[in-house]
């Protein structure tokens, strides 16, 4: 909640991600016979297996998340000399797994932030890219190969910023506003239908809790229906 109410405080909204961020921090080697698995060459069940280890973090393992992100962190305080307290700020403050999001108070404040986070992560060992903005002279001074794939085709004269996901909620980049999209699937008109389609909207800072309220009054209804 705090990353996407942080994306709204400053005129200027910034979305970028890192790549394969679990797959650039490496486990430790007396760590490494935790991630350890079999392998048939050829799927010969016959055969005796080959054992591998896995040398950098995956996802789906309980550790990576918290691993990647103390590297990158790490990277950040390391650097943070060199290339300024704001960009090191941001990579503590504002990135939710691989995903950043901030807001920034002008369009040159926007570009240096964005080479100065950059350079640290690449110190670091991570290559921070995919970046959209609201603002499209940013999206200008950005490298194509660094832009949201989206926008890297797109005639920003003519054409309107395409949408993003920001932490699962709809960003419509071109008029800088969160979206909805309801999708109402064939489910039956059952309390658990219902409660299947109401709570299949994220809705993390409850713009449309008025929407939803309607659903959720007729599911209380049905609850004292079946309680009688």
């Amino acid at each position: 909640m705090g990353f996407l109410c942080r994306v709204r405080k400053e005129p200027v909204a910034l979305l970028g991600d890192i790549e394969g961020m679990f797959h650039q921090v490496g486990v430790a080697e007396q760590d490494r016979d935790l991630l350890c698995f079999l392998w048939w060459k050829g799927g010969d069940l016959t055969k005796k297996p080959a054992k591998f280890r896995v040398t950098v973090h995956l996802f789906g393992t309980t550790s990576s998340p918290a691993c990647t992100n103390y590297a990158l962190k790490m990277s950040a305080n390391d650097n943070e000399k060199d290339l300024g307290a704001e960009a090191a700020n941001f990579i503590c403050r504002d990135f939710y797994v691989n995903d950043r999001l901030t807001s920034v108070e002008s369009v040159h404040d926007t570009v240096i932030l964005i080479r100065n986070t950059q350079e640290i992560c690449r110190r670091g060992g991570f290559k921070l890219h995919k970046f959209t903005s609201s603002n499209k002279e940013i999206i200008e001074a950005i490298p194509i190969k660094d832009q949201a794939e989206g926008i890297q085709c797109i005639d920003l004269d003519k054409e309107a910023i395409p949408m993003e996901l920001a932490l699962g909620v709809q960003w419509c980049v071109e008029k800088d506003l969160f979206q909805f999209r309801i999708i109402l699937k064939d489910h039956p008109c059952t309390r658990r239908g219902i409660l299947s389609t109401v709570s299949s909207i994220y809705d993390l800072l409850g713009f449309i809790a008025p929407v939803l309220m309607e659903g959720k009054k007729i599911l209380q209804e049905l609850s004292r229906e079946d309680a009688n």
